[in-house]
């Protein structure tokens, strides 16, 4: 059966496993962001937990901002969410999201989409990690002094200074994340790092071609550490036709366990609360966003975390077990949390 938007119709079987999961979203675009609407960023805490988010990992800074606006950013975050500790929870350990299943708050993770912040000090990690940032990106689209991102028309993979980072990101207990890196960056991160790592948000080349997506050798590789490979909603990722569907986000879940298992899949789906604004924001930054990367679609689609529990039905009905759902929903993320967090 399907429901009135031609996704599956909701049984009690799936309701009662979403809602007693821990549903993990690892990557939703939230400070530092130098567009959208100021309203549309404030609701949507509170519609992922109307939607059953029981974490969620905002992006905080990145690619092209240094440590002083970092800090700003960072110091303004913290007493927004201080403000607001009767909703919400800022995580510092992963019982903490365990915890905040428990009392129905909403876990809140920190991290930067791009080691930019970091500039050419290693001591700035430790650093960040005590101010809550879990997971940090090695490079953004772009190369930098850590390594080089994946619309780089070529990649000369980590630099010294990169191995240096991941070295010191291994130390403090911060996630090596390799979205939006080039190829040989991302395998010589995996190669470099003695702690799992992790892609907070990418997508599948088998299916379609795009610089943000990752081949098999690479997802095998995040597997292989140890990590999870999380997977985004937005339609400019998933195929040609700008398609955000259950449907087609469920082919890229299901290639990518059938391809390393379904304990080493998760969801980052980078979720956007003001398209428009992003759209508008991508056109006056084409050397960061390429035109030929889609980015300029107009009407991009993107998967909302209202339909994830549709997404637990689809699962169930290709068969998949119920720990496994239970895994992809946000155990995965936690588990990995609990063996790198310190």
């Amino acid at each position: 059966m399907t429901d009135n938007r031609g996704e599956p119709a909701i049984s009690p079987r799936a309701r009662q496993i979403y809602e007693s999961a821990i549903v993990c979203d690892n990557t939703v675009p939230w400070a530092g962001m130098p567009f959208g609407d100021a309203a549309l960023r404030d609701a949507l805490p509170a519609k992922m937990k109307a939607a059953g988010v029981t974490f969620a990992s905002l992006t905080v800074s990145g690619g092209g901002i240094d440590a002083t606006n970092t800090v700003k950013f960072l110091a303004a975050e913290l007493r927004y969410w201080e403000e607001r500790s009767t909703q919400y929870c800022l995580v510092k350990k992963a019982s903490d999201i365990r915890q905040a299943k428990r009392a129905g708050q909403l876990a809140i993770g920190l991290h930067f989409q791009g080691s930019d912040p970091v500039e050419s000090n290693l001591d700035f990690v430790n650093l960040y990690y005590q101010l809550g940032i879990r997971h940090m990106l090695l490079a953004y689209n772009q190369k930098n002094l850590v390594g080089y991102g994946c619309h780089e028309p070529d990649d000369g993979g980590l630099t010294a200074f990169g191995y240096e980072l991941v070295k010191e990101m291994n130390r403090v207990g911060m996630w090596v994340d390799v979205a939006h890196t080039g190829y040989r960056t991302t395998m010589d991160a995996i190669a470099a790092s003695t702690s799992p790592v992790i892609c907070s948000h990418g997508n599948v080349a088998a299916i379609h071609e795009h610089p943000r997506c990752y081949a098999d050798d690479q997802i095998k590789a995040i597997a292989a550490s140890g990590g999870v490979f999380g997977l985004t909603g937005l339609s400019i990722f998933m195929g040609s036709d700008n398609n955000a569907s259950i449907e087609r986000f469920v082919e890229q879940i299901d290639y990518a366990v059938q391809l390393v298992g379904a304990r080493h899949v998760g969801l980052g789906l980078d979720y956007v609360y003001d398209m428009p604004g992003l759209e508008r924001f991508a056109r006056s930054q084409p050397e960061r966003w390429p035109p030929n990367g889609g980015y300029l679609t107009e009407n991009m689609q993107q998967l909302e975390h209202e339909r994830l529990v549709h997404l637990t039905q689809a699962l169930l009905d290709r068969g998949y077990r119920d720990a496994d759902v239970v895994g992809i929903l946000g155990e995965n993320w936690v588990r990995v949390a609990e063996a790198v967090w310190r």
